[in-house]
Order: structure tokens, then sequence, then C-alpha cells
């Protein structure tokens, strides 16, 4: 096992290498060689598309810098000034002496009013009756309202035109002239501006501001400097910018390149991993380099179609058979396989087709709509005709991507180029299909794969083996048929391989043609076990596995049914023979043993459960549904007591499962029919 994880891990590693090389060949930047200040010996275009954020940086600056410092009108400061002239008059509730002036400090302390007015006026206000301090504090109210409804700025002279207008006010009152003395004082003091600086609003203008401005945007193709003209500071700074010079080599692609590989390989390896090969019988080093070179030839393809496009015209993108890959991987092995193959190659694939970095969302669909059409459509058959047919099917996507790509981006083509790139969409499903059909018969030989289509050409009746078997002994053709059938439904009721479980009843008695008149279902009278001893109709019953397993080694037939074929009576007692012979004498029971290896696999197990099943339903005389029950599990029984099933990872609810699909496919066969009447002839007279 350890052997097998290193040479996994060798496959991995080198894997892993050659895609990293691939991607990042494709994405390497190309270094200029210029200097600030030269001259500029052709128009440098850039390779990508690009923010200039320090242009753009520069550009939001002058903008912000030009915005002026806002200023807002606080309504609430003339609410705040009125509070003020609230608190003083309140201080004076009850006072009623001029010697109560203590009183009214004590009330003003540690108040925002209580600076406002001298003693003086204090004491004016204390000896004023109620109703005349209501009329001053209403005088100074209004005065103050109505000059700070205004906006009132520090500049121009505004703040002492307001309280200018205030003492206007005060004058109309009615009031004596000291009190309007006091209304004055208290006016110009509380009138203040009510126009400020707004650090919030000037900060959020220029943050509205900032971002309305649009970002400097370096376009792919843009010219940069023109031929012929001098690389200014600024120039030098943009060529550096979109990676034609650097100071020094940046490592920063190949880095980014290697982890996104890294991650793409791991995910496949996982994928391979944690299959379920249901048709691939080989080993798992087998199996990672068949996955792997399937995958690297499609990137190789894909790469020099890139590399094409790049020299002749980009839309060659739309010729690359892109899943050929996905065709064959789901062929010989499974869909998860295939599905993930096409997610690794729509990654890859767009590496291959970017122009400097500059990645093309349009190529990743078209790359995974092709692999998941192909996937989808091989679902229900897998023969190179299904592969042909998936072909047109790709096409077919493939165009209708095509047009989708066309239509959203308003895209208008003559006539003849719109026919052009449709040939080429098509051309890529037909070309996938052609490299998949030209991939398969030489993978299946070189990493020895019982694929689907290999097994569906062994059911093929016109197979040399089935027509020697039909034509040299038609029982044991029959017989194999009636197991087959069996074979297969059971398998798929306990999530077996059904197909191959067909394939191998098939061929499973193909020593039996060696001598076809000595088995029962091939016999018209004579037996010719009747001038054998026990012990030599035993040996002649025991040969025919060895026989088969040397015809179909012969034929070179795939393992997989070969092993089947040596399998399906285990270790199986021979018990007719040997009763008949521990009847004469004592008999060694190993000689009446069939030489095994008992079933290494599930389908062989149902095979061997299903082939005793049919044998003994088909001696019965009057099969009936209990009787069929009751021989299954009695057949059953014997299997398990004689440990059949002790090599192979079939399950004991998998045994008694069999067992019933068996008894219910064969109690459709058996079922009882009605007895026709027979017609009388009318006697005539």
């Amino acid at each position: 096992m350890r052997k097998i994880g290193l040479w996994i891990s060798l496959l991995t590693i080198g894997f892993y290498i050659i895609v990293s090389t691939m991607m990042y060949v494709s994405v390497r930047p190309e270094a200029l060689a210029a200097e600030a200040f030269s001259i500029a010996e052709e128009d440098i275009r850039s390779p990508l598309t690009i923010e200039d954020r320090e242009a753009t940086r520069q550009i939001k600056e002058n903008t912000v810098a030009a915005i002026d410092s806002q200023y807002t009108v606080k309504k609430e400061y003339a609410s705040q000034q009125i509070d003020k002239v609230e608190q003083l008059f309140a201080s004076l509730k009850g006072i009623t002496k001029a010697e109560d002036i203590g009183r009214i400090k004590q009330r003003l302390r540690n108040t925002e009013a209580a600076d406002l007015l001298k003693d003086d006026e204090l004491r004016l206000l204390a000896t004023s009756s109620s109703s005349v301090r209501s009329t001053t504090r209403d005088a100074v109210i209004t005065a103050i309202e109505e000059a700070m409804k205004q906006r009132i700025s520090s500049e121009d002279g505004e703040l002492a035109e307001a309280r200018e207008n205030a003492r206007l006010d005060i004058d109309r009152t009615p009031l004596s002239f000291s009190l309007k003395a006091v209304s004055k004082a208290l006016t110009d003091q509380l009138i203040v501006t009510n126009y400020v600086y707004d650090p919030e609003k000037t900060e959020q203008l220029r943050n509205q501001t900032s971002d309305k401005v649009e970002p400097v945007i370096i376009s792919e193709g843009e010219v940069i400097v023109k031929r012929g003209e001098v690389i200014s500071q600024d120039e030098y700074r943009q060529l550096k910018l979109v990676g034609l010079i650097s100071d020094r080599k940046s490592f920063k692609p190949l880095l980014g390149t290697l982890l996104l590989s890294g991650l793409m390989t791991l995910l496949l390896y996982g994928f391979i991993a944690r299959s379920n090969l249901r048709y691939a019988k080989m080993g798992k080093v087998r199996l990672f380099g068949l996955v792997y070179l399937v995958v690297i030839l499609q990137l190789v393809v894909t790469y020099g179609m890139a590399f094409l496009a790049e020299d002749i015209n980009p839309v060659l993108y739309l010729l690359t058979p892109t899943t050929f890959a996905a065709l064959v991987l789901r062929n010989l092995l499974n869909e998860r396989i295939a599905l993930s193959s096409t997610l690794f190659m729509a990654l890859a694939g767009t590496f291959f087709y970017s122009t400097n970095q500059n990645f093309s969302f349009n190529i990743a669909i078209y790359l995974v709509v092709g692999g998941l059409v192909a996937t989808f459509f091989l679902q229900s058959s897998l023969s190179r005709r299904r592969i042909f047919l998936s072909s047109l099917m790709i096409s077919a996507a493939n165009i209708v991507v095509f047009f989708t790509f066309l239509l959203m981006r308003s895209g208008q083509l003559e006539l003849q180029e719109t026919l052009t790139l449709t040939a080429f969409a098509i051309a890529s499903g037909v070309l996938s299909a052609i490299f998949a059909i030209g991939l398969l018969p030489f993978l299946e030989m070189t990493f020895g794969i019982l694929a689907p289509t290999r097994l569906l050409e062994l059911l093929n009746p016109t197979h040399p083996l089935l027509k020697k078997l039909l034509v040299e002994a038609p029982g044991t053709y029959h017989h194999s048929m009636m197991v087959a059938n069996l074979a297969e439904t059971a398998c798929e009721a306990i999530g077996a391989d059904g197909l191959l479980a067909r394939v191998g009843a098939y061929y499973h008695d193909l020593g039996k043609t060696r001598r076809p008149l000595y088995f029962i279902e091939n016999q018209h009278g004579r037996n010719p076990h009747d001038r054998l001893t026990p012990i030599e109709s035993a040996r002649v019953i025991l040969a025919h596995t060895d026989d088969g397993v040397e015809l179909l080694q012969e034929a070179k037939i795939p393992g997989a049914i070969v092993a089947i074929c040596q399998e399906h009576h285990g270790t199986s007692l021979l018990r007719y023979f040997y009763v008949k012979a521990t009847e004469q004498g004592e008999v060694n029971e190993a000689e009446f043993r069939y030489s095994g290896p008992k079933p290494q696999t599930r389908e062989a197990a149902v095979i061997m459960i299903v082939d005793s099943i049919e044998a003994a339903v088909r001696s019965m005389k009057s099969p009936t549904e209990e009787g069929i029950r009751d021989l299954v599990s009695k057949i059953i029984r014997e299997k398990m007591l004689d440990d059949q099933f002790a090599e192979c990872d079939i399950t004991t609810r998998d045994i008694y499962r069999v067992g019933e699909s068996a008894c219910h496919t064969l109690s459709g066969l058996f079922h009882e029919r009605i007895e026709y009447p027979e017609l009388k002839k009318e006697e005539t007279k």
C-alpha cells in the first residue's frame, strides 16, 4: 500500500508541475525595456484593463480641495438663548425688595444666566411689578426670536445689524427708559451668530464629490505612449502599473498560478479518490494515471488552440474540442470524474485564452457548458454511437452559448462571419467525439479497462463465443440467458454492477461446450453419466469452470469476466455425485468440490446464487410461488453454511435481497396458467 501511495503521489506531483507550467506560460507578464524620458520606439499599449489608482487619487484630492467649507443656520441657538432669559426671570419670582438681590444671585448660581445683568439692573427688575417684569421678559424674547429667525454670520456686520434691529424693537415697547436699557443689555448679549461652520455637512459633501469622481481606467489595448514620443514620468509610472516594466522580477504571477493549480489538482485528486468506479476494474495507480493522462491531453489540445487563436483570431476558441476528456472519462469511469475534469478544464482553459492576465468569463462558460452536456447525454447509454449523438448535442449547446454572448452584447456580425463561427461551434462538438472515439480503444487496451462499451460488445449475440455456446450447447445457452436476467435484476437491487453481472452470466458456463452432452440441459434422452463412475462424472462436471477460463483467456476476454467464470461455483460441493459415491464406499470430499476460488466480488456471488436457483427451479415439475421461495431459501442457507461468501464484501442482507429478487422474477416466469378447453366437433347425423 505504501508503494502504491508513493506512485500516486509521484503521478500527482508530475501532473501538478505540467498544469502549473502551462498555466503560468499563459499568464506570464512580458517585460518592456524602456526608461523614463527615453524615446518610445513603437506604440506601447496596455496589455490589460486596470485602474490607475494614483491618478484617481490625485483627481479626488484636487476635487475635494476645491470644495468650500459648509455652514448651517442653527435654529436651536435661539431656543438656547431664550432659555437663559427664562432662567433669569424665573429667579425673580417672589422677589419684591431690592435688598433680596442676594437671593436672586443665589438662584442664578451655576446657571447660564448668572452673569447676564449687573446688580443695579437686577435691583431694578426686583423692584418692578410682576406685570412689568412679564412685559420686559416678553419684549426680550420677542426681540431675540425675530432677530435669530434670520441668518446671522460673523461677517459683513450681520451680528451688529441683528442686535441693532432688536434694540429698535425694544424701543417700540411701552417699557420705561431704564427697563428698555436692561432689555437692550440682554439682547446685546444673547443675540449671537447662528450661521456656523458645519464639519459633518462639509465632510459629507466632500465624500459625495469624491465618490462621483470616475476612476481613471487604463483599458486593454489603449496606447500609453505613442511611437517617437518621450516617455514622461507619469507615463513611465503607468507602464509599471500595467506590468510592462518592473524594477525586479516579480514572483507574484508564478505564486498565484502555483496556488490555483495546486487547489485545482487537489480537488481533482479528491474526486478521483472518492469516486465509486462502477466499470473500471483496475488498480489505483492505473486509475490516477488514466485520468491525469486524459486531462493532460485535453489541456495540450486546448493550449494549442489558444496559441493559434492568439496569432490568428481570438474567436478560434469556438473551434476547440473542449469536451473529449469528459466524453472519455464518462465512458471509461463515471460521471463524478467526468464532471470534475470539466470544471478543471474550464479553469485551466480560461488561463490559456487569457491575454496578459485578462481572463474571459465567456470562455469559461463555453468550456463548462460543453462538458456538462457531454456528461449528461452519456448517462443512459455509453456506446460509441451515443458518443457521436452526444457530440451533436454539444455542438447545439456551443451554438446557443455563442449566440447568447452575441445577443447580450448587442453584437452584429455579417452573415458569412456568423456562419463561419457557427461552423466552428459545430466542429468543436464533432472533433470532441472524434478524439474520444479514437482514444477509447487505446486507453482500454493500455490500462486494461473493462469499459461499458466493451461490455456492450460482449453482449452482442453475434459474438463468436456466444454463437459457439448457442450451437454446441443450446440448453446451456438458454440457461445462461435466464441466469443473466436474474443476475442483472438482483445486482441492481443491491447496488452492484448489473451490466457486468449480465455479461458474466452470458459466459459463465462457456466451459460446458467442451462436453455439452454431459450436462442435463443439453441432453435429449441418453445420459452419458450412466456409463461413468461417480468420481469420473464429477471430474467432467467440475472441469467446466477451468475449461471456461481457458476458452475465455484464449479469446482475450477481459479478466473480470474470466474471474466470474472461475468463481461462480466457488468451492461448492458437487452434492449429487458425492452422495452417489458415498453409497458405494468411503470417498474424499475434496475430490467432489470445485477448485474455486470463492467469489471475490458481489457480482460473482450473485451469479453463484442465481445460477443454483435457476437450475433448481428448472428441475421442479410443477413450480409454485411458495415452492420457489422454499427452494431459494434452502439454496441460500446451504451456500452460507458452506461459507461461500467469506471472501467478498456482500452482506447477509444483500444475499437475502438477491433471493427475494430471484423469487420475484421467477414467479413471473412460472406463473399459473389457465387451462384452455379443447373445441369438440359436433356429431353429424
